[in-house]
């Protein structure tokens, strides 16, 4: 049976605050290195896949290991997210509470910084998709490359392989 901590009466006070900032910038931090360290992982995992001299049974276990990877990766990313966005808002409750508005995290952050010109040429476009959605949609992708590769590796599999 859980136990439900035991609730204080008194409002948190500032070093609450930075405790729980500190704490959103590493769910941040990971946030962003679950993608990076994934995309060395299923580079690894597409040269064995797509290798000319690959044997069939080794493209099947990369491209099933690079699918189990995907989906591994896209729910801690998701998990890293939901916990970065709880404490974002946590801070921002706060800030409203005890400044009168948001300052420096929450909806009121992100207000800001979706209205602030990103002066990036042509790739100021892009600042409008959210990097989470678009980067969940690119480590998608392997999952569809991985399961074109499998099915390739199992229906035609000389098609892989380097012509003599």
């Amino acid at each position: 049976m859980k136990q439900e901590p035991e609730r204080l009466d008194l409002p948190p006070g500032p070093e609450v605050y930075a405790a729980v900032a500190a704490r959103r910038n590493q769910f941040d931090s990971l946030l962003w290195q679950v993608p990076a360290l994934s995309l060395a992982g299923q580079a690894f995992l597409f040269s064995v896949a797509l290798a000319p001299d690959a044997r069939v049974l080794a493209r099947i276990v990369a491209c099933v290991l690079s699918l189990t990877i995907t989906g591994l990766t896209l729910h801690l990313f998701a998990r890293h997210r939901q916990g970065e966005i709880t404490d974002a808002h946590w801070l921002e409750t706060y800030e409203i509470e005890r400044y009168g508005r948001g300052l420096a995290h929450g909806r009121t952050w992100q207000s800001n910084r979706n209205a602030t010109n990103a002066d990036a040429g042509w790739l100021t476009s892009w600042t409008r998709i959210g990097s989470f959605r678009l980067w969940s949609i690119g480590l998608s992708l392997f999952s569809v490359f991985s399961v074109v590769i499998l099915v390739i590796s199992i229906v035609a599999p000389r098609a892989l392989q380097r012509s003599p």
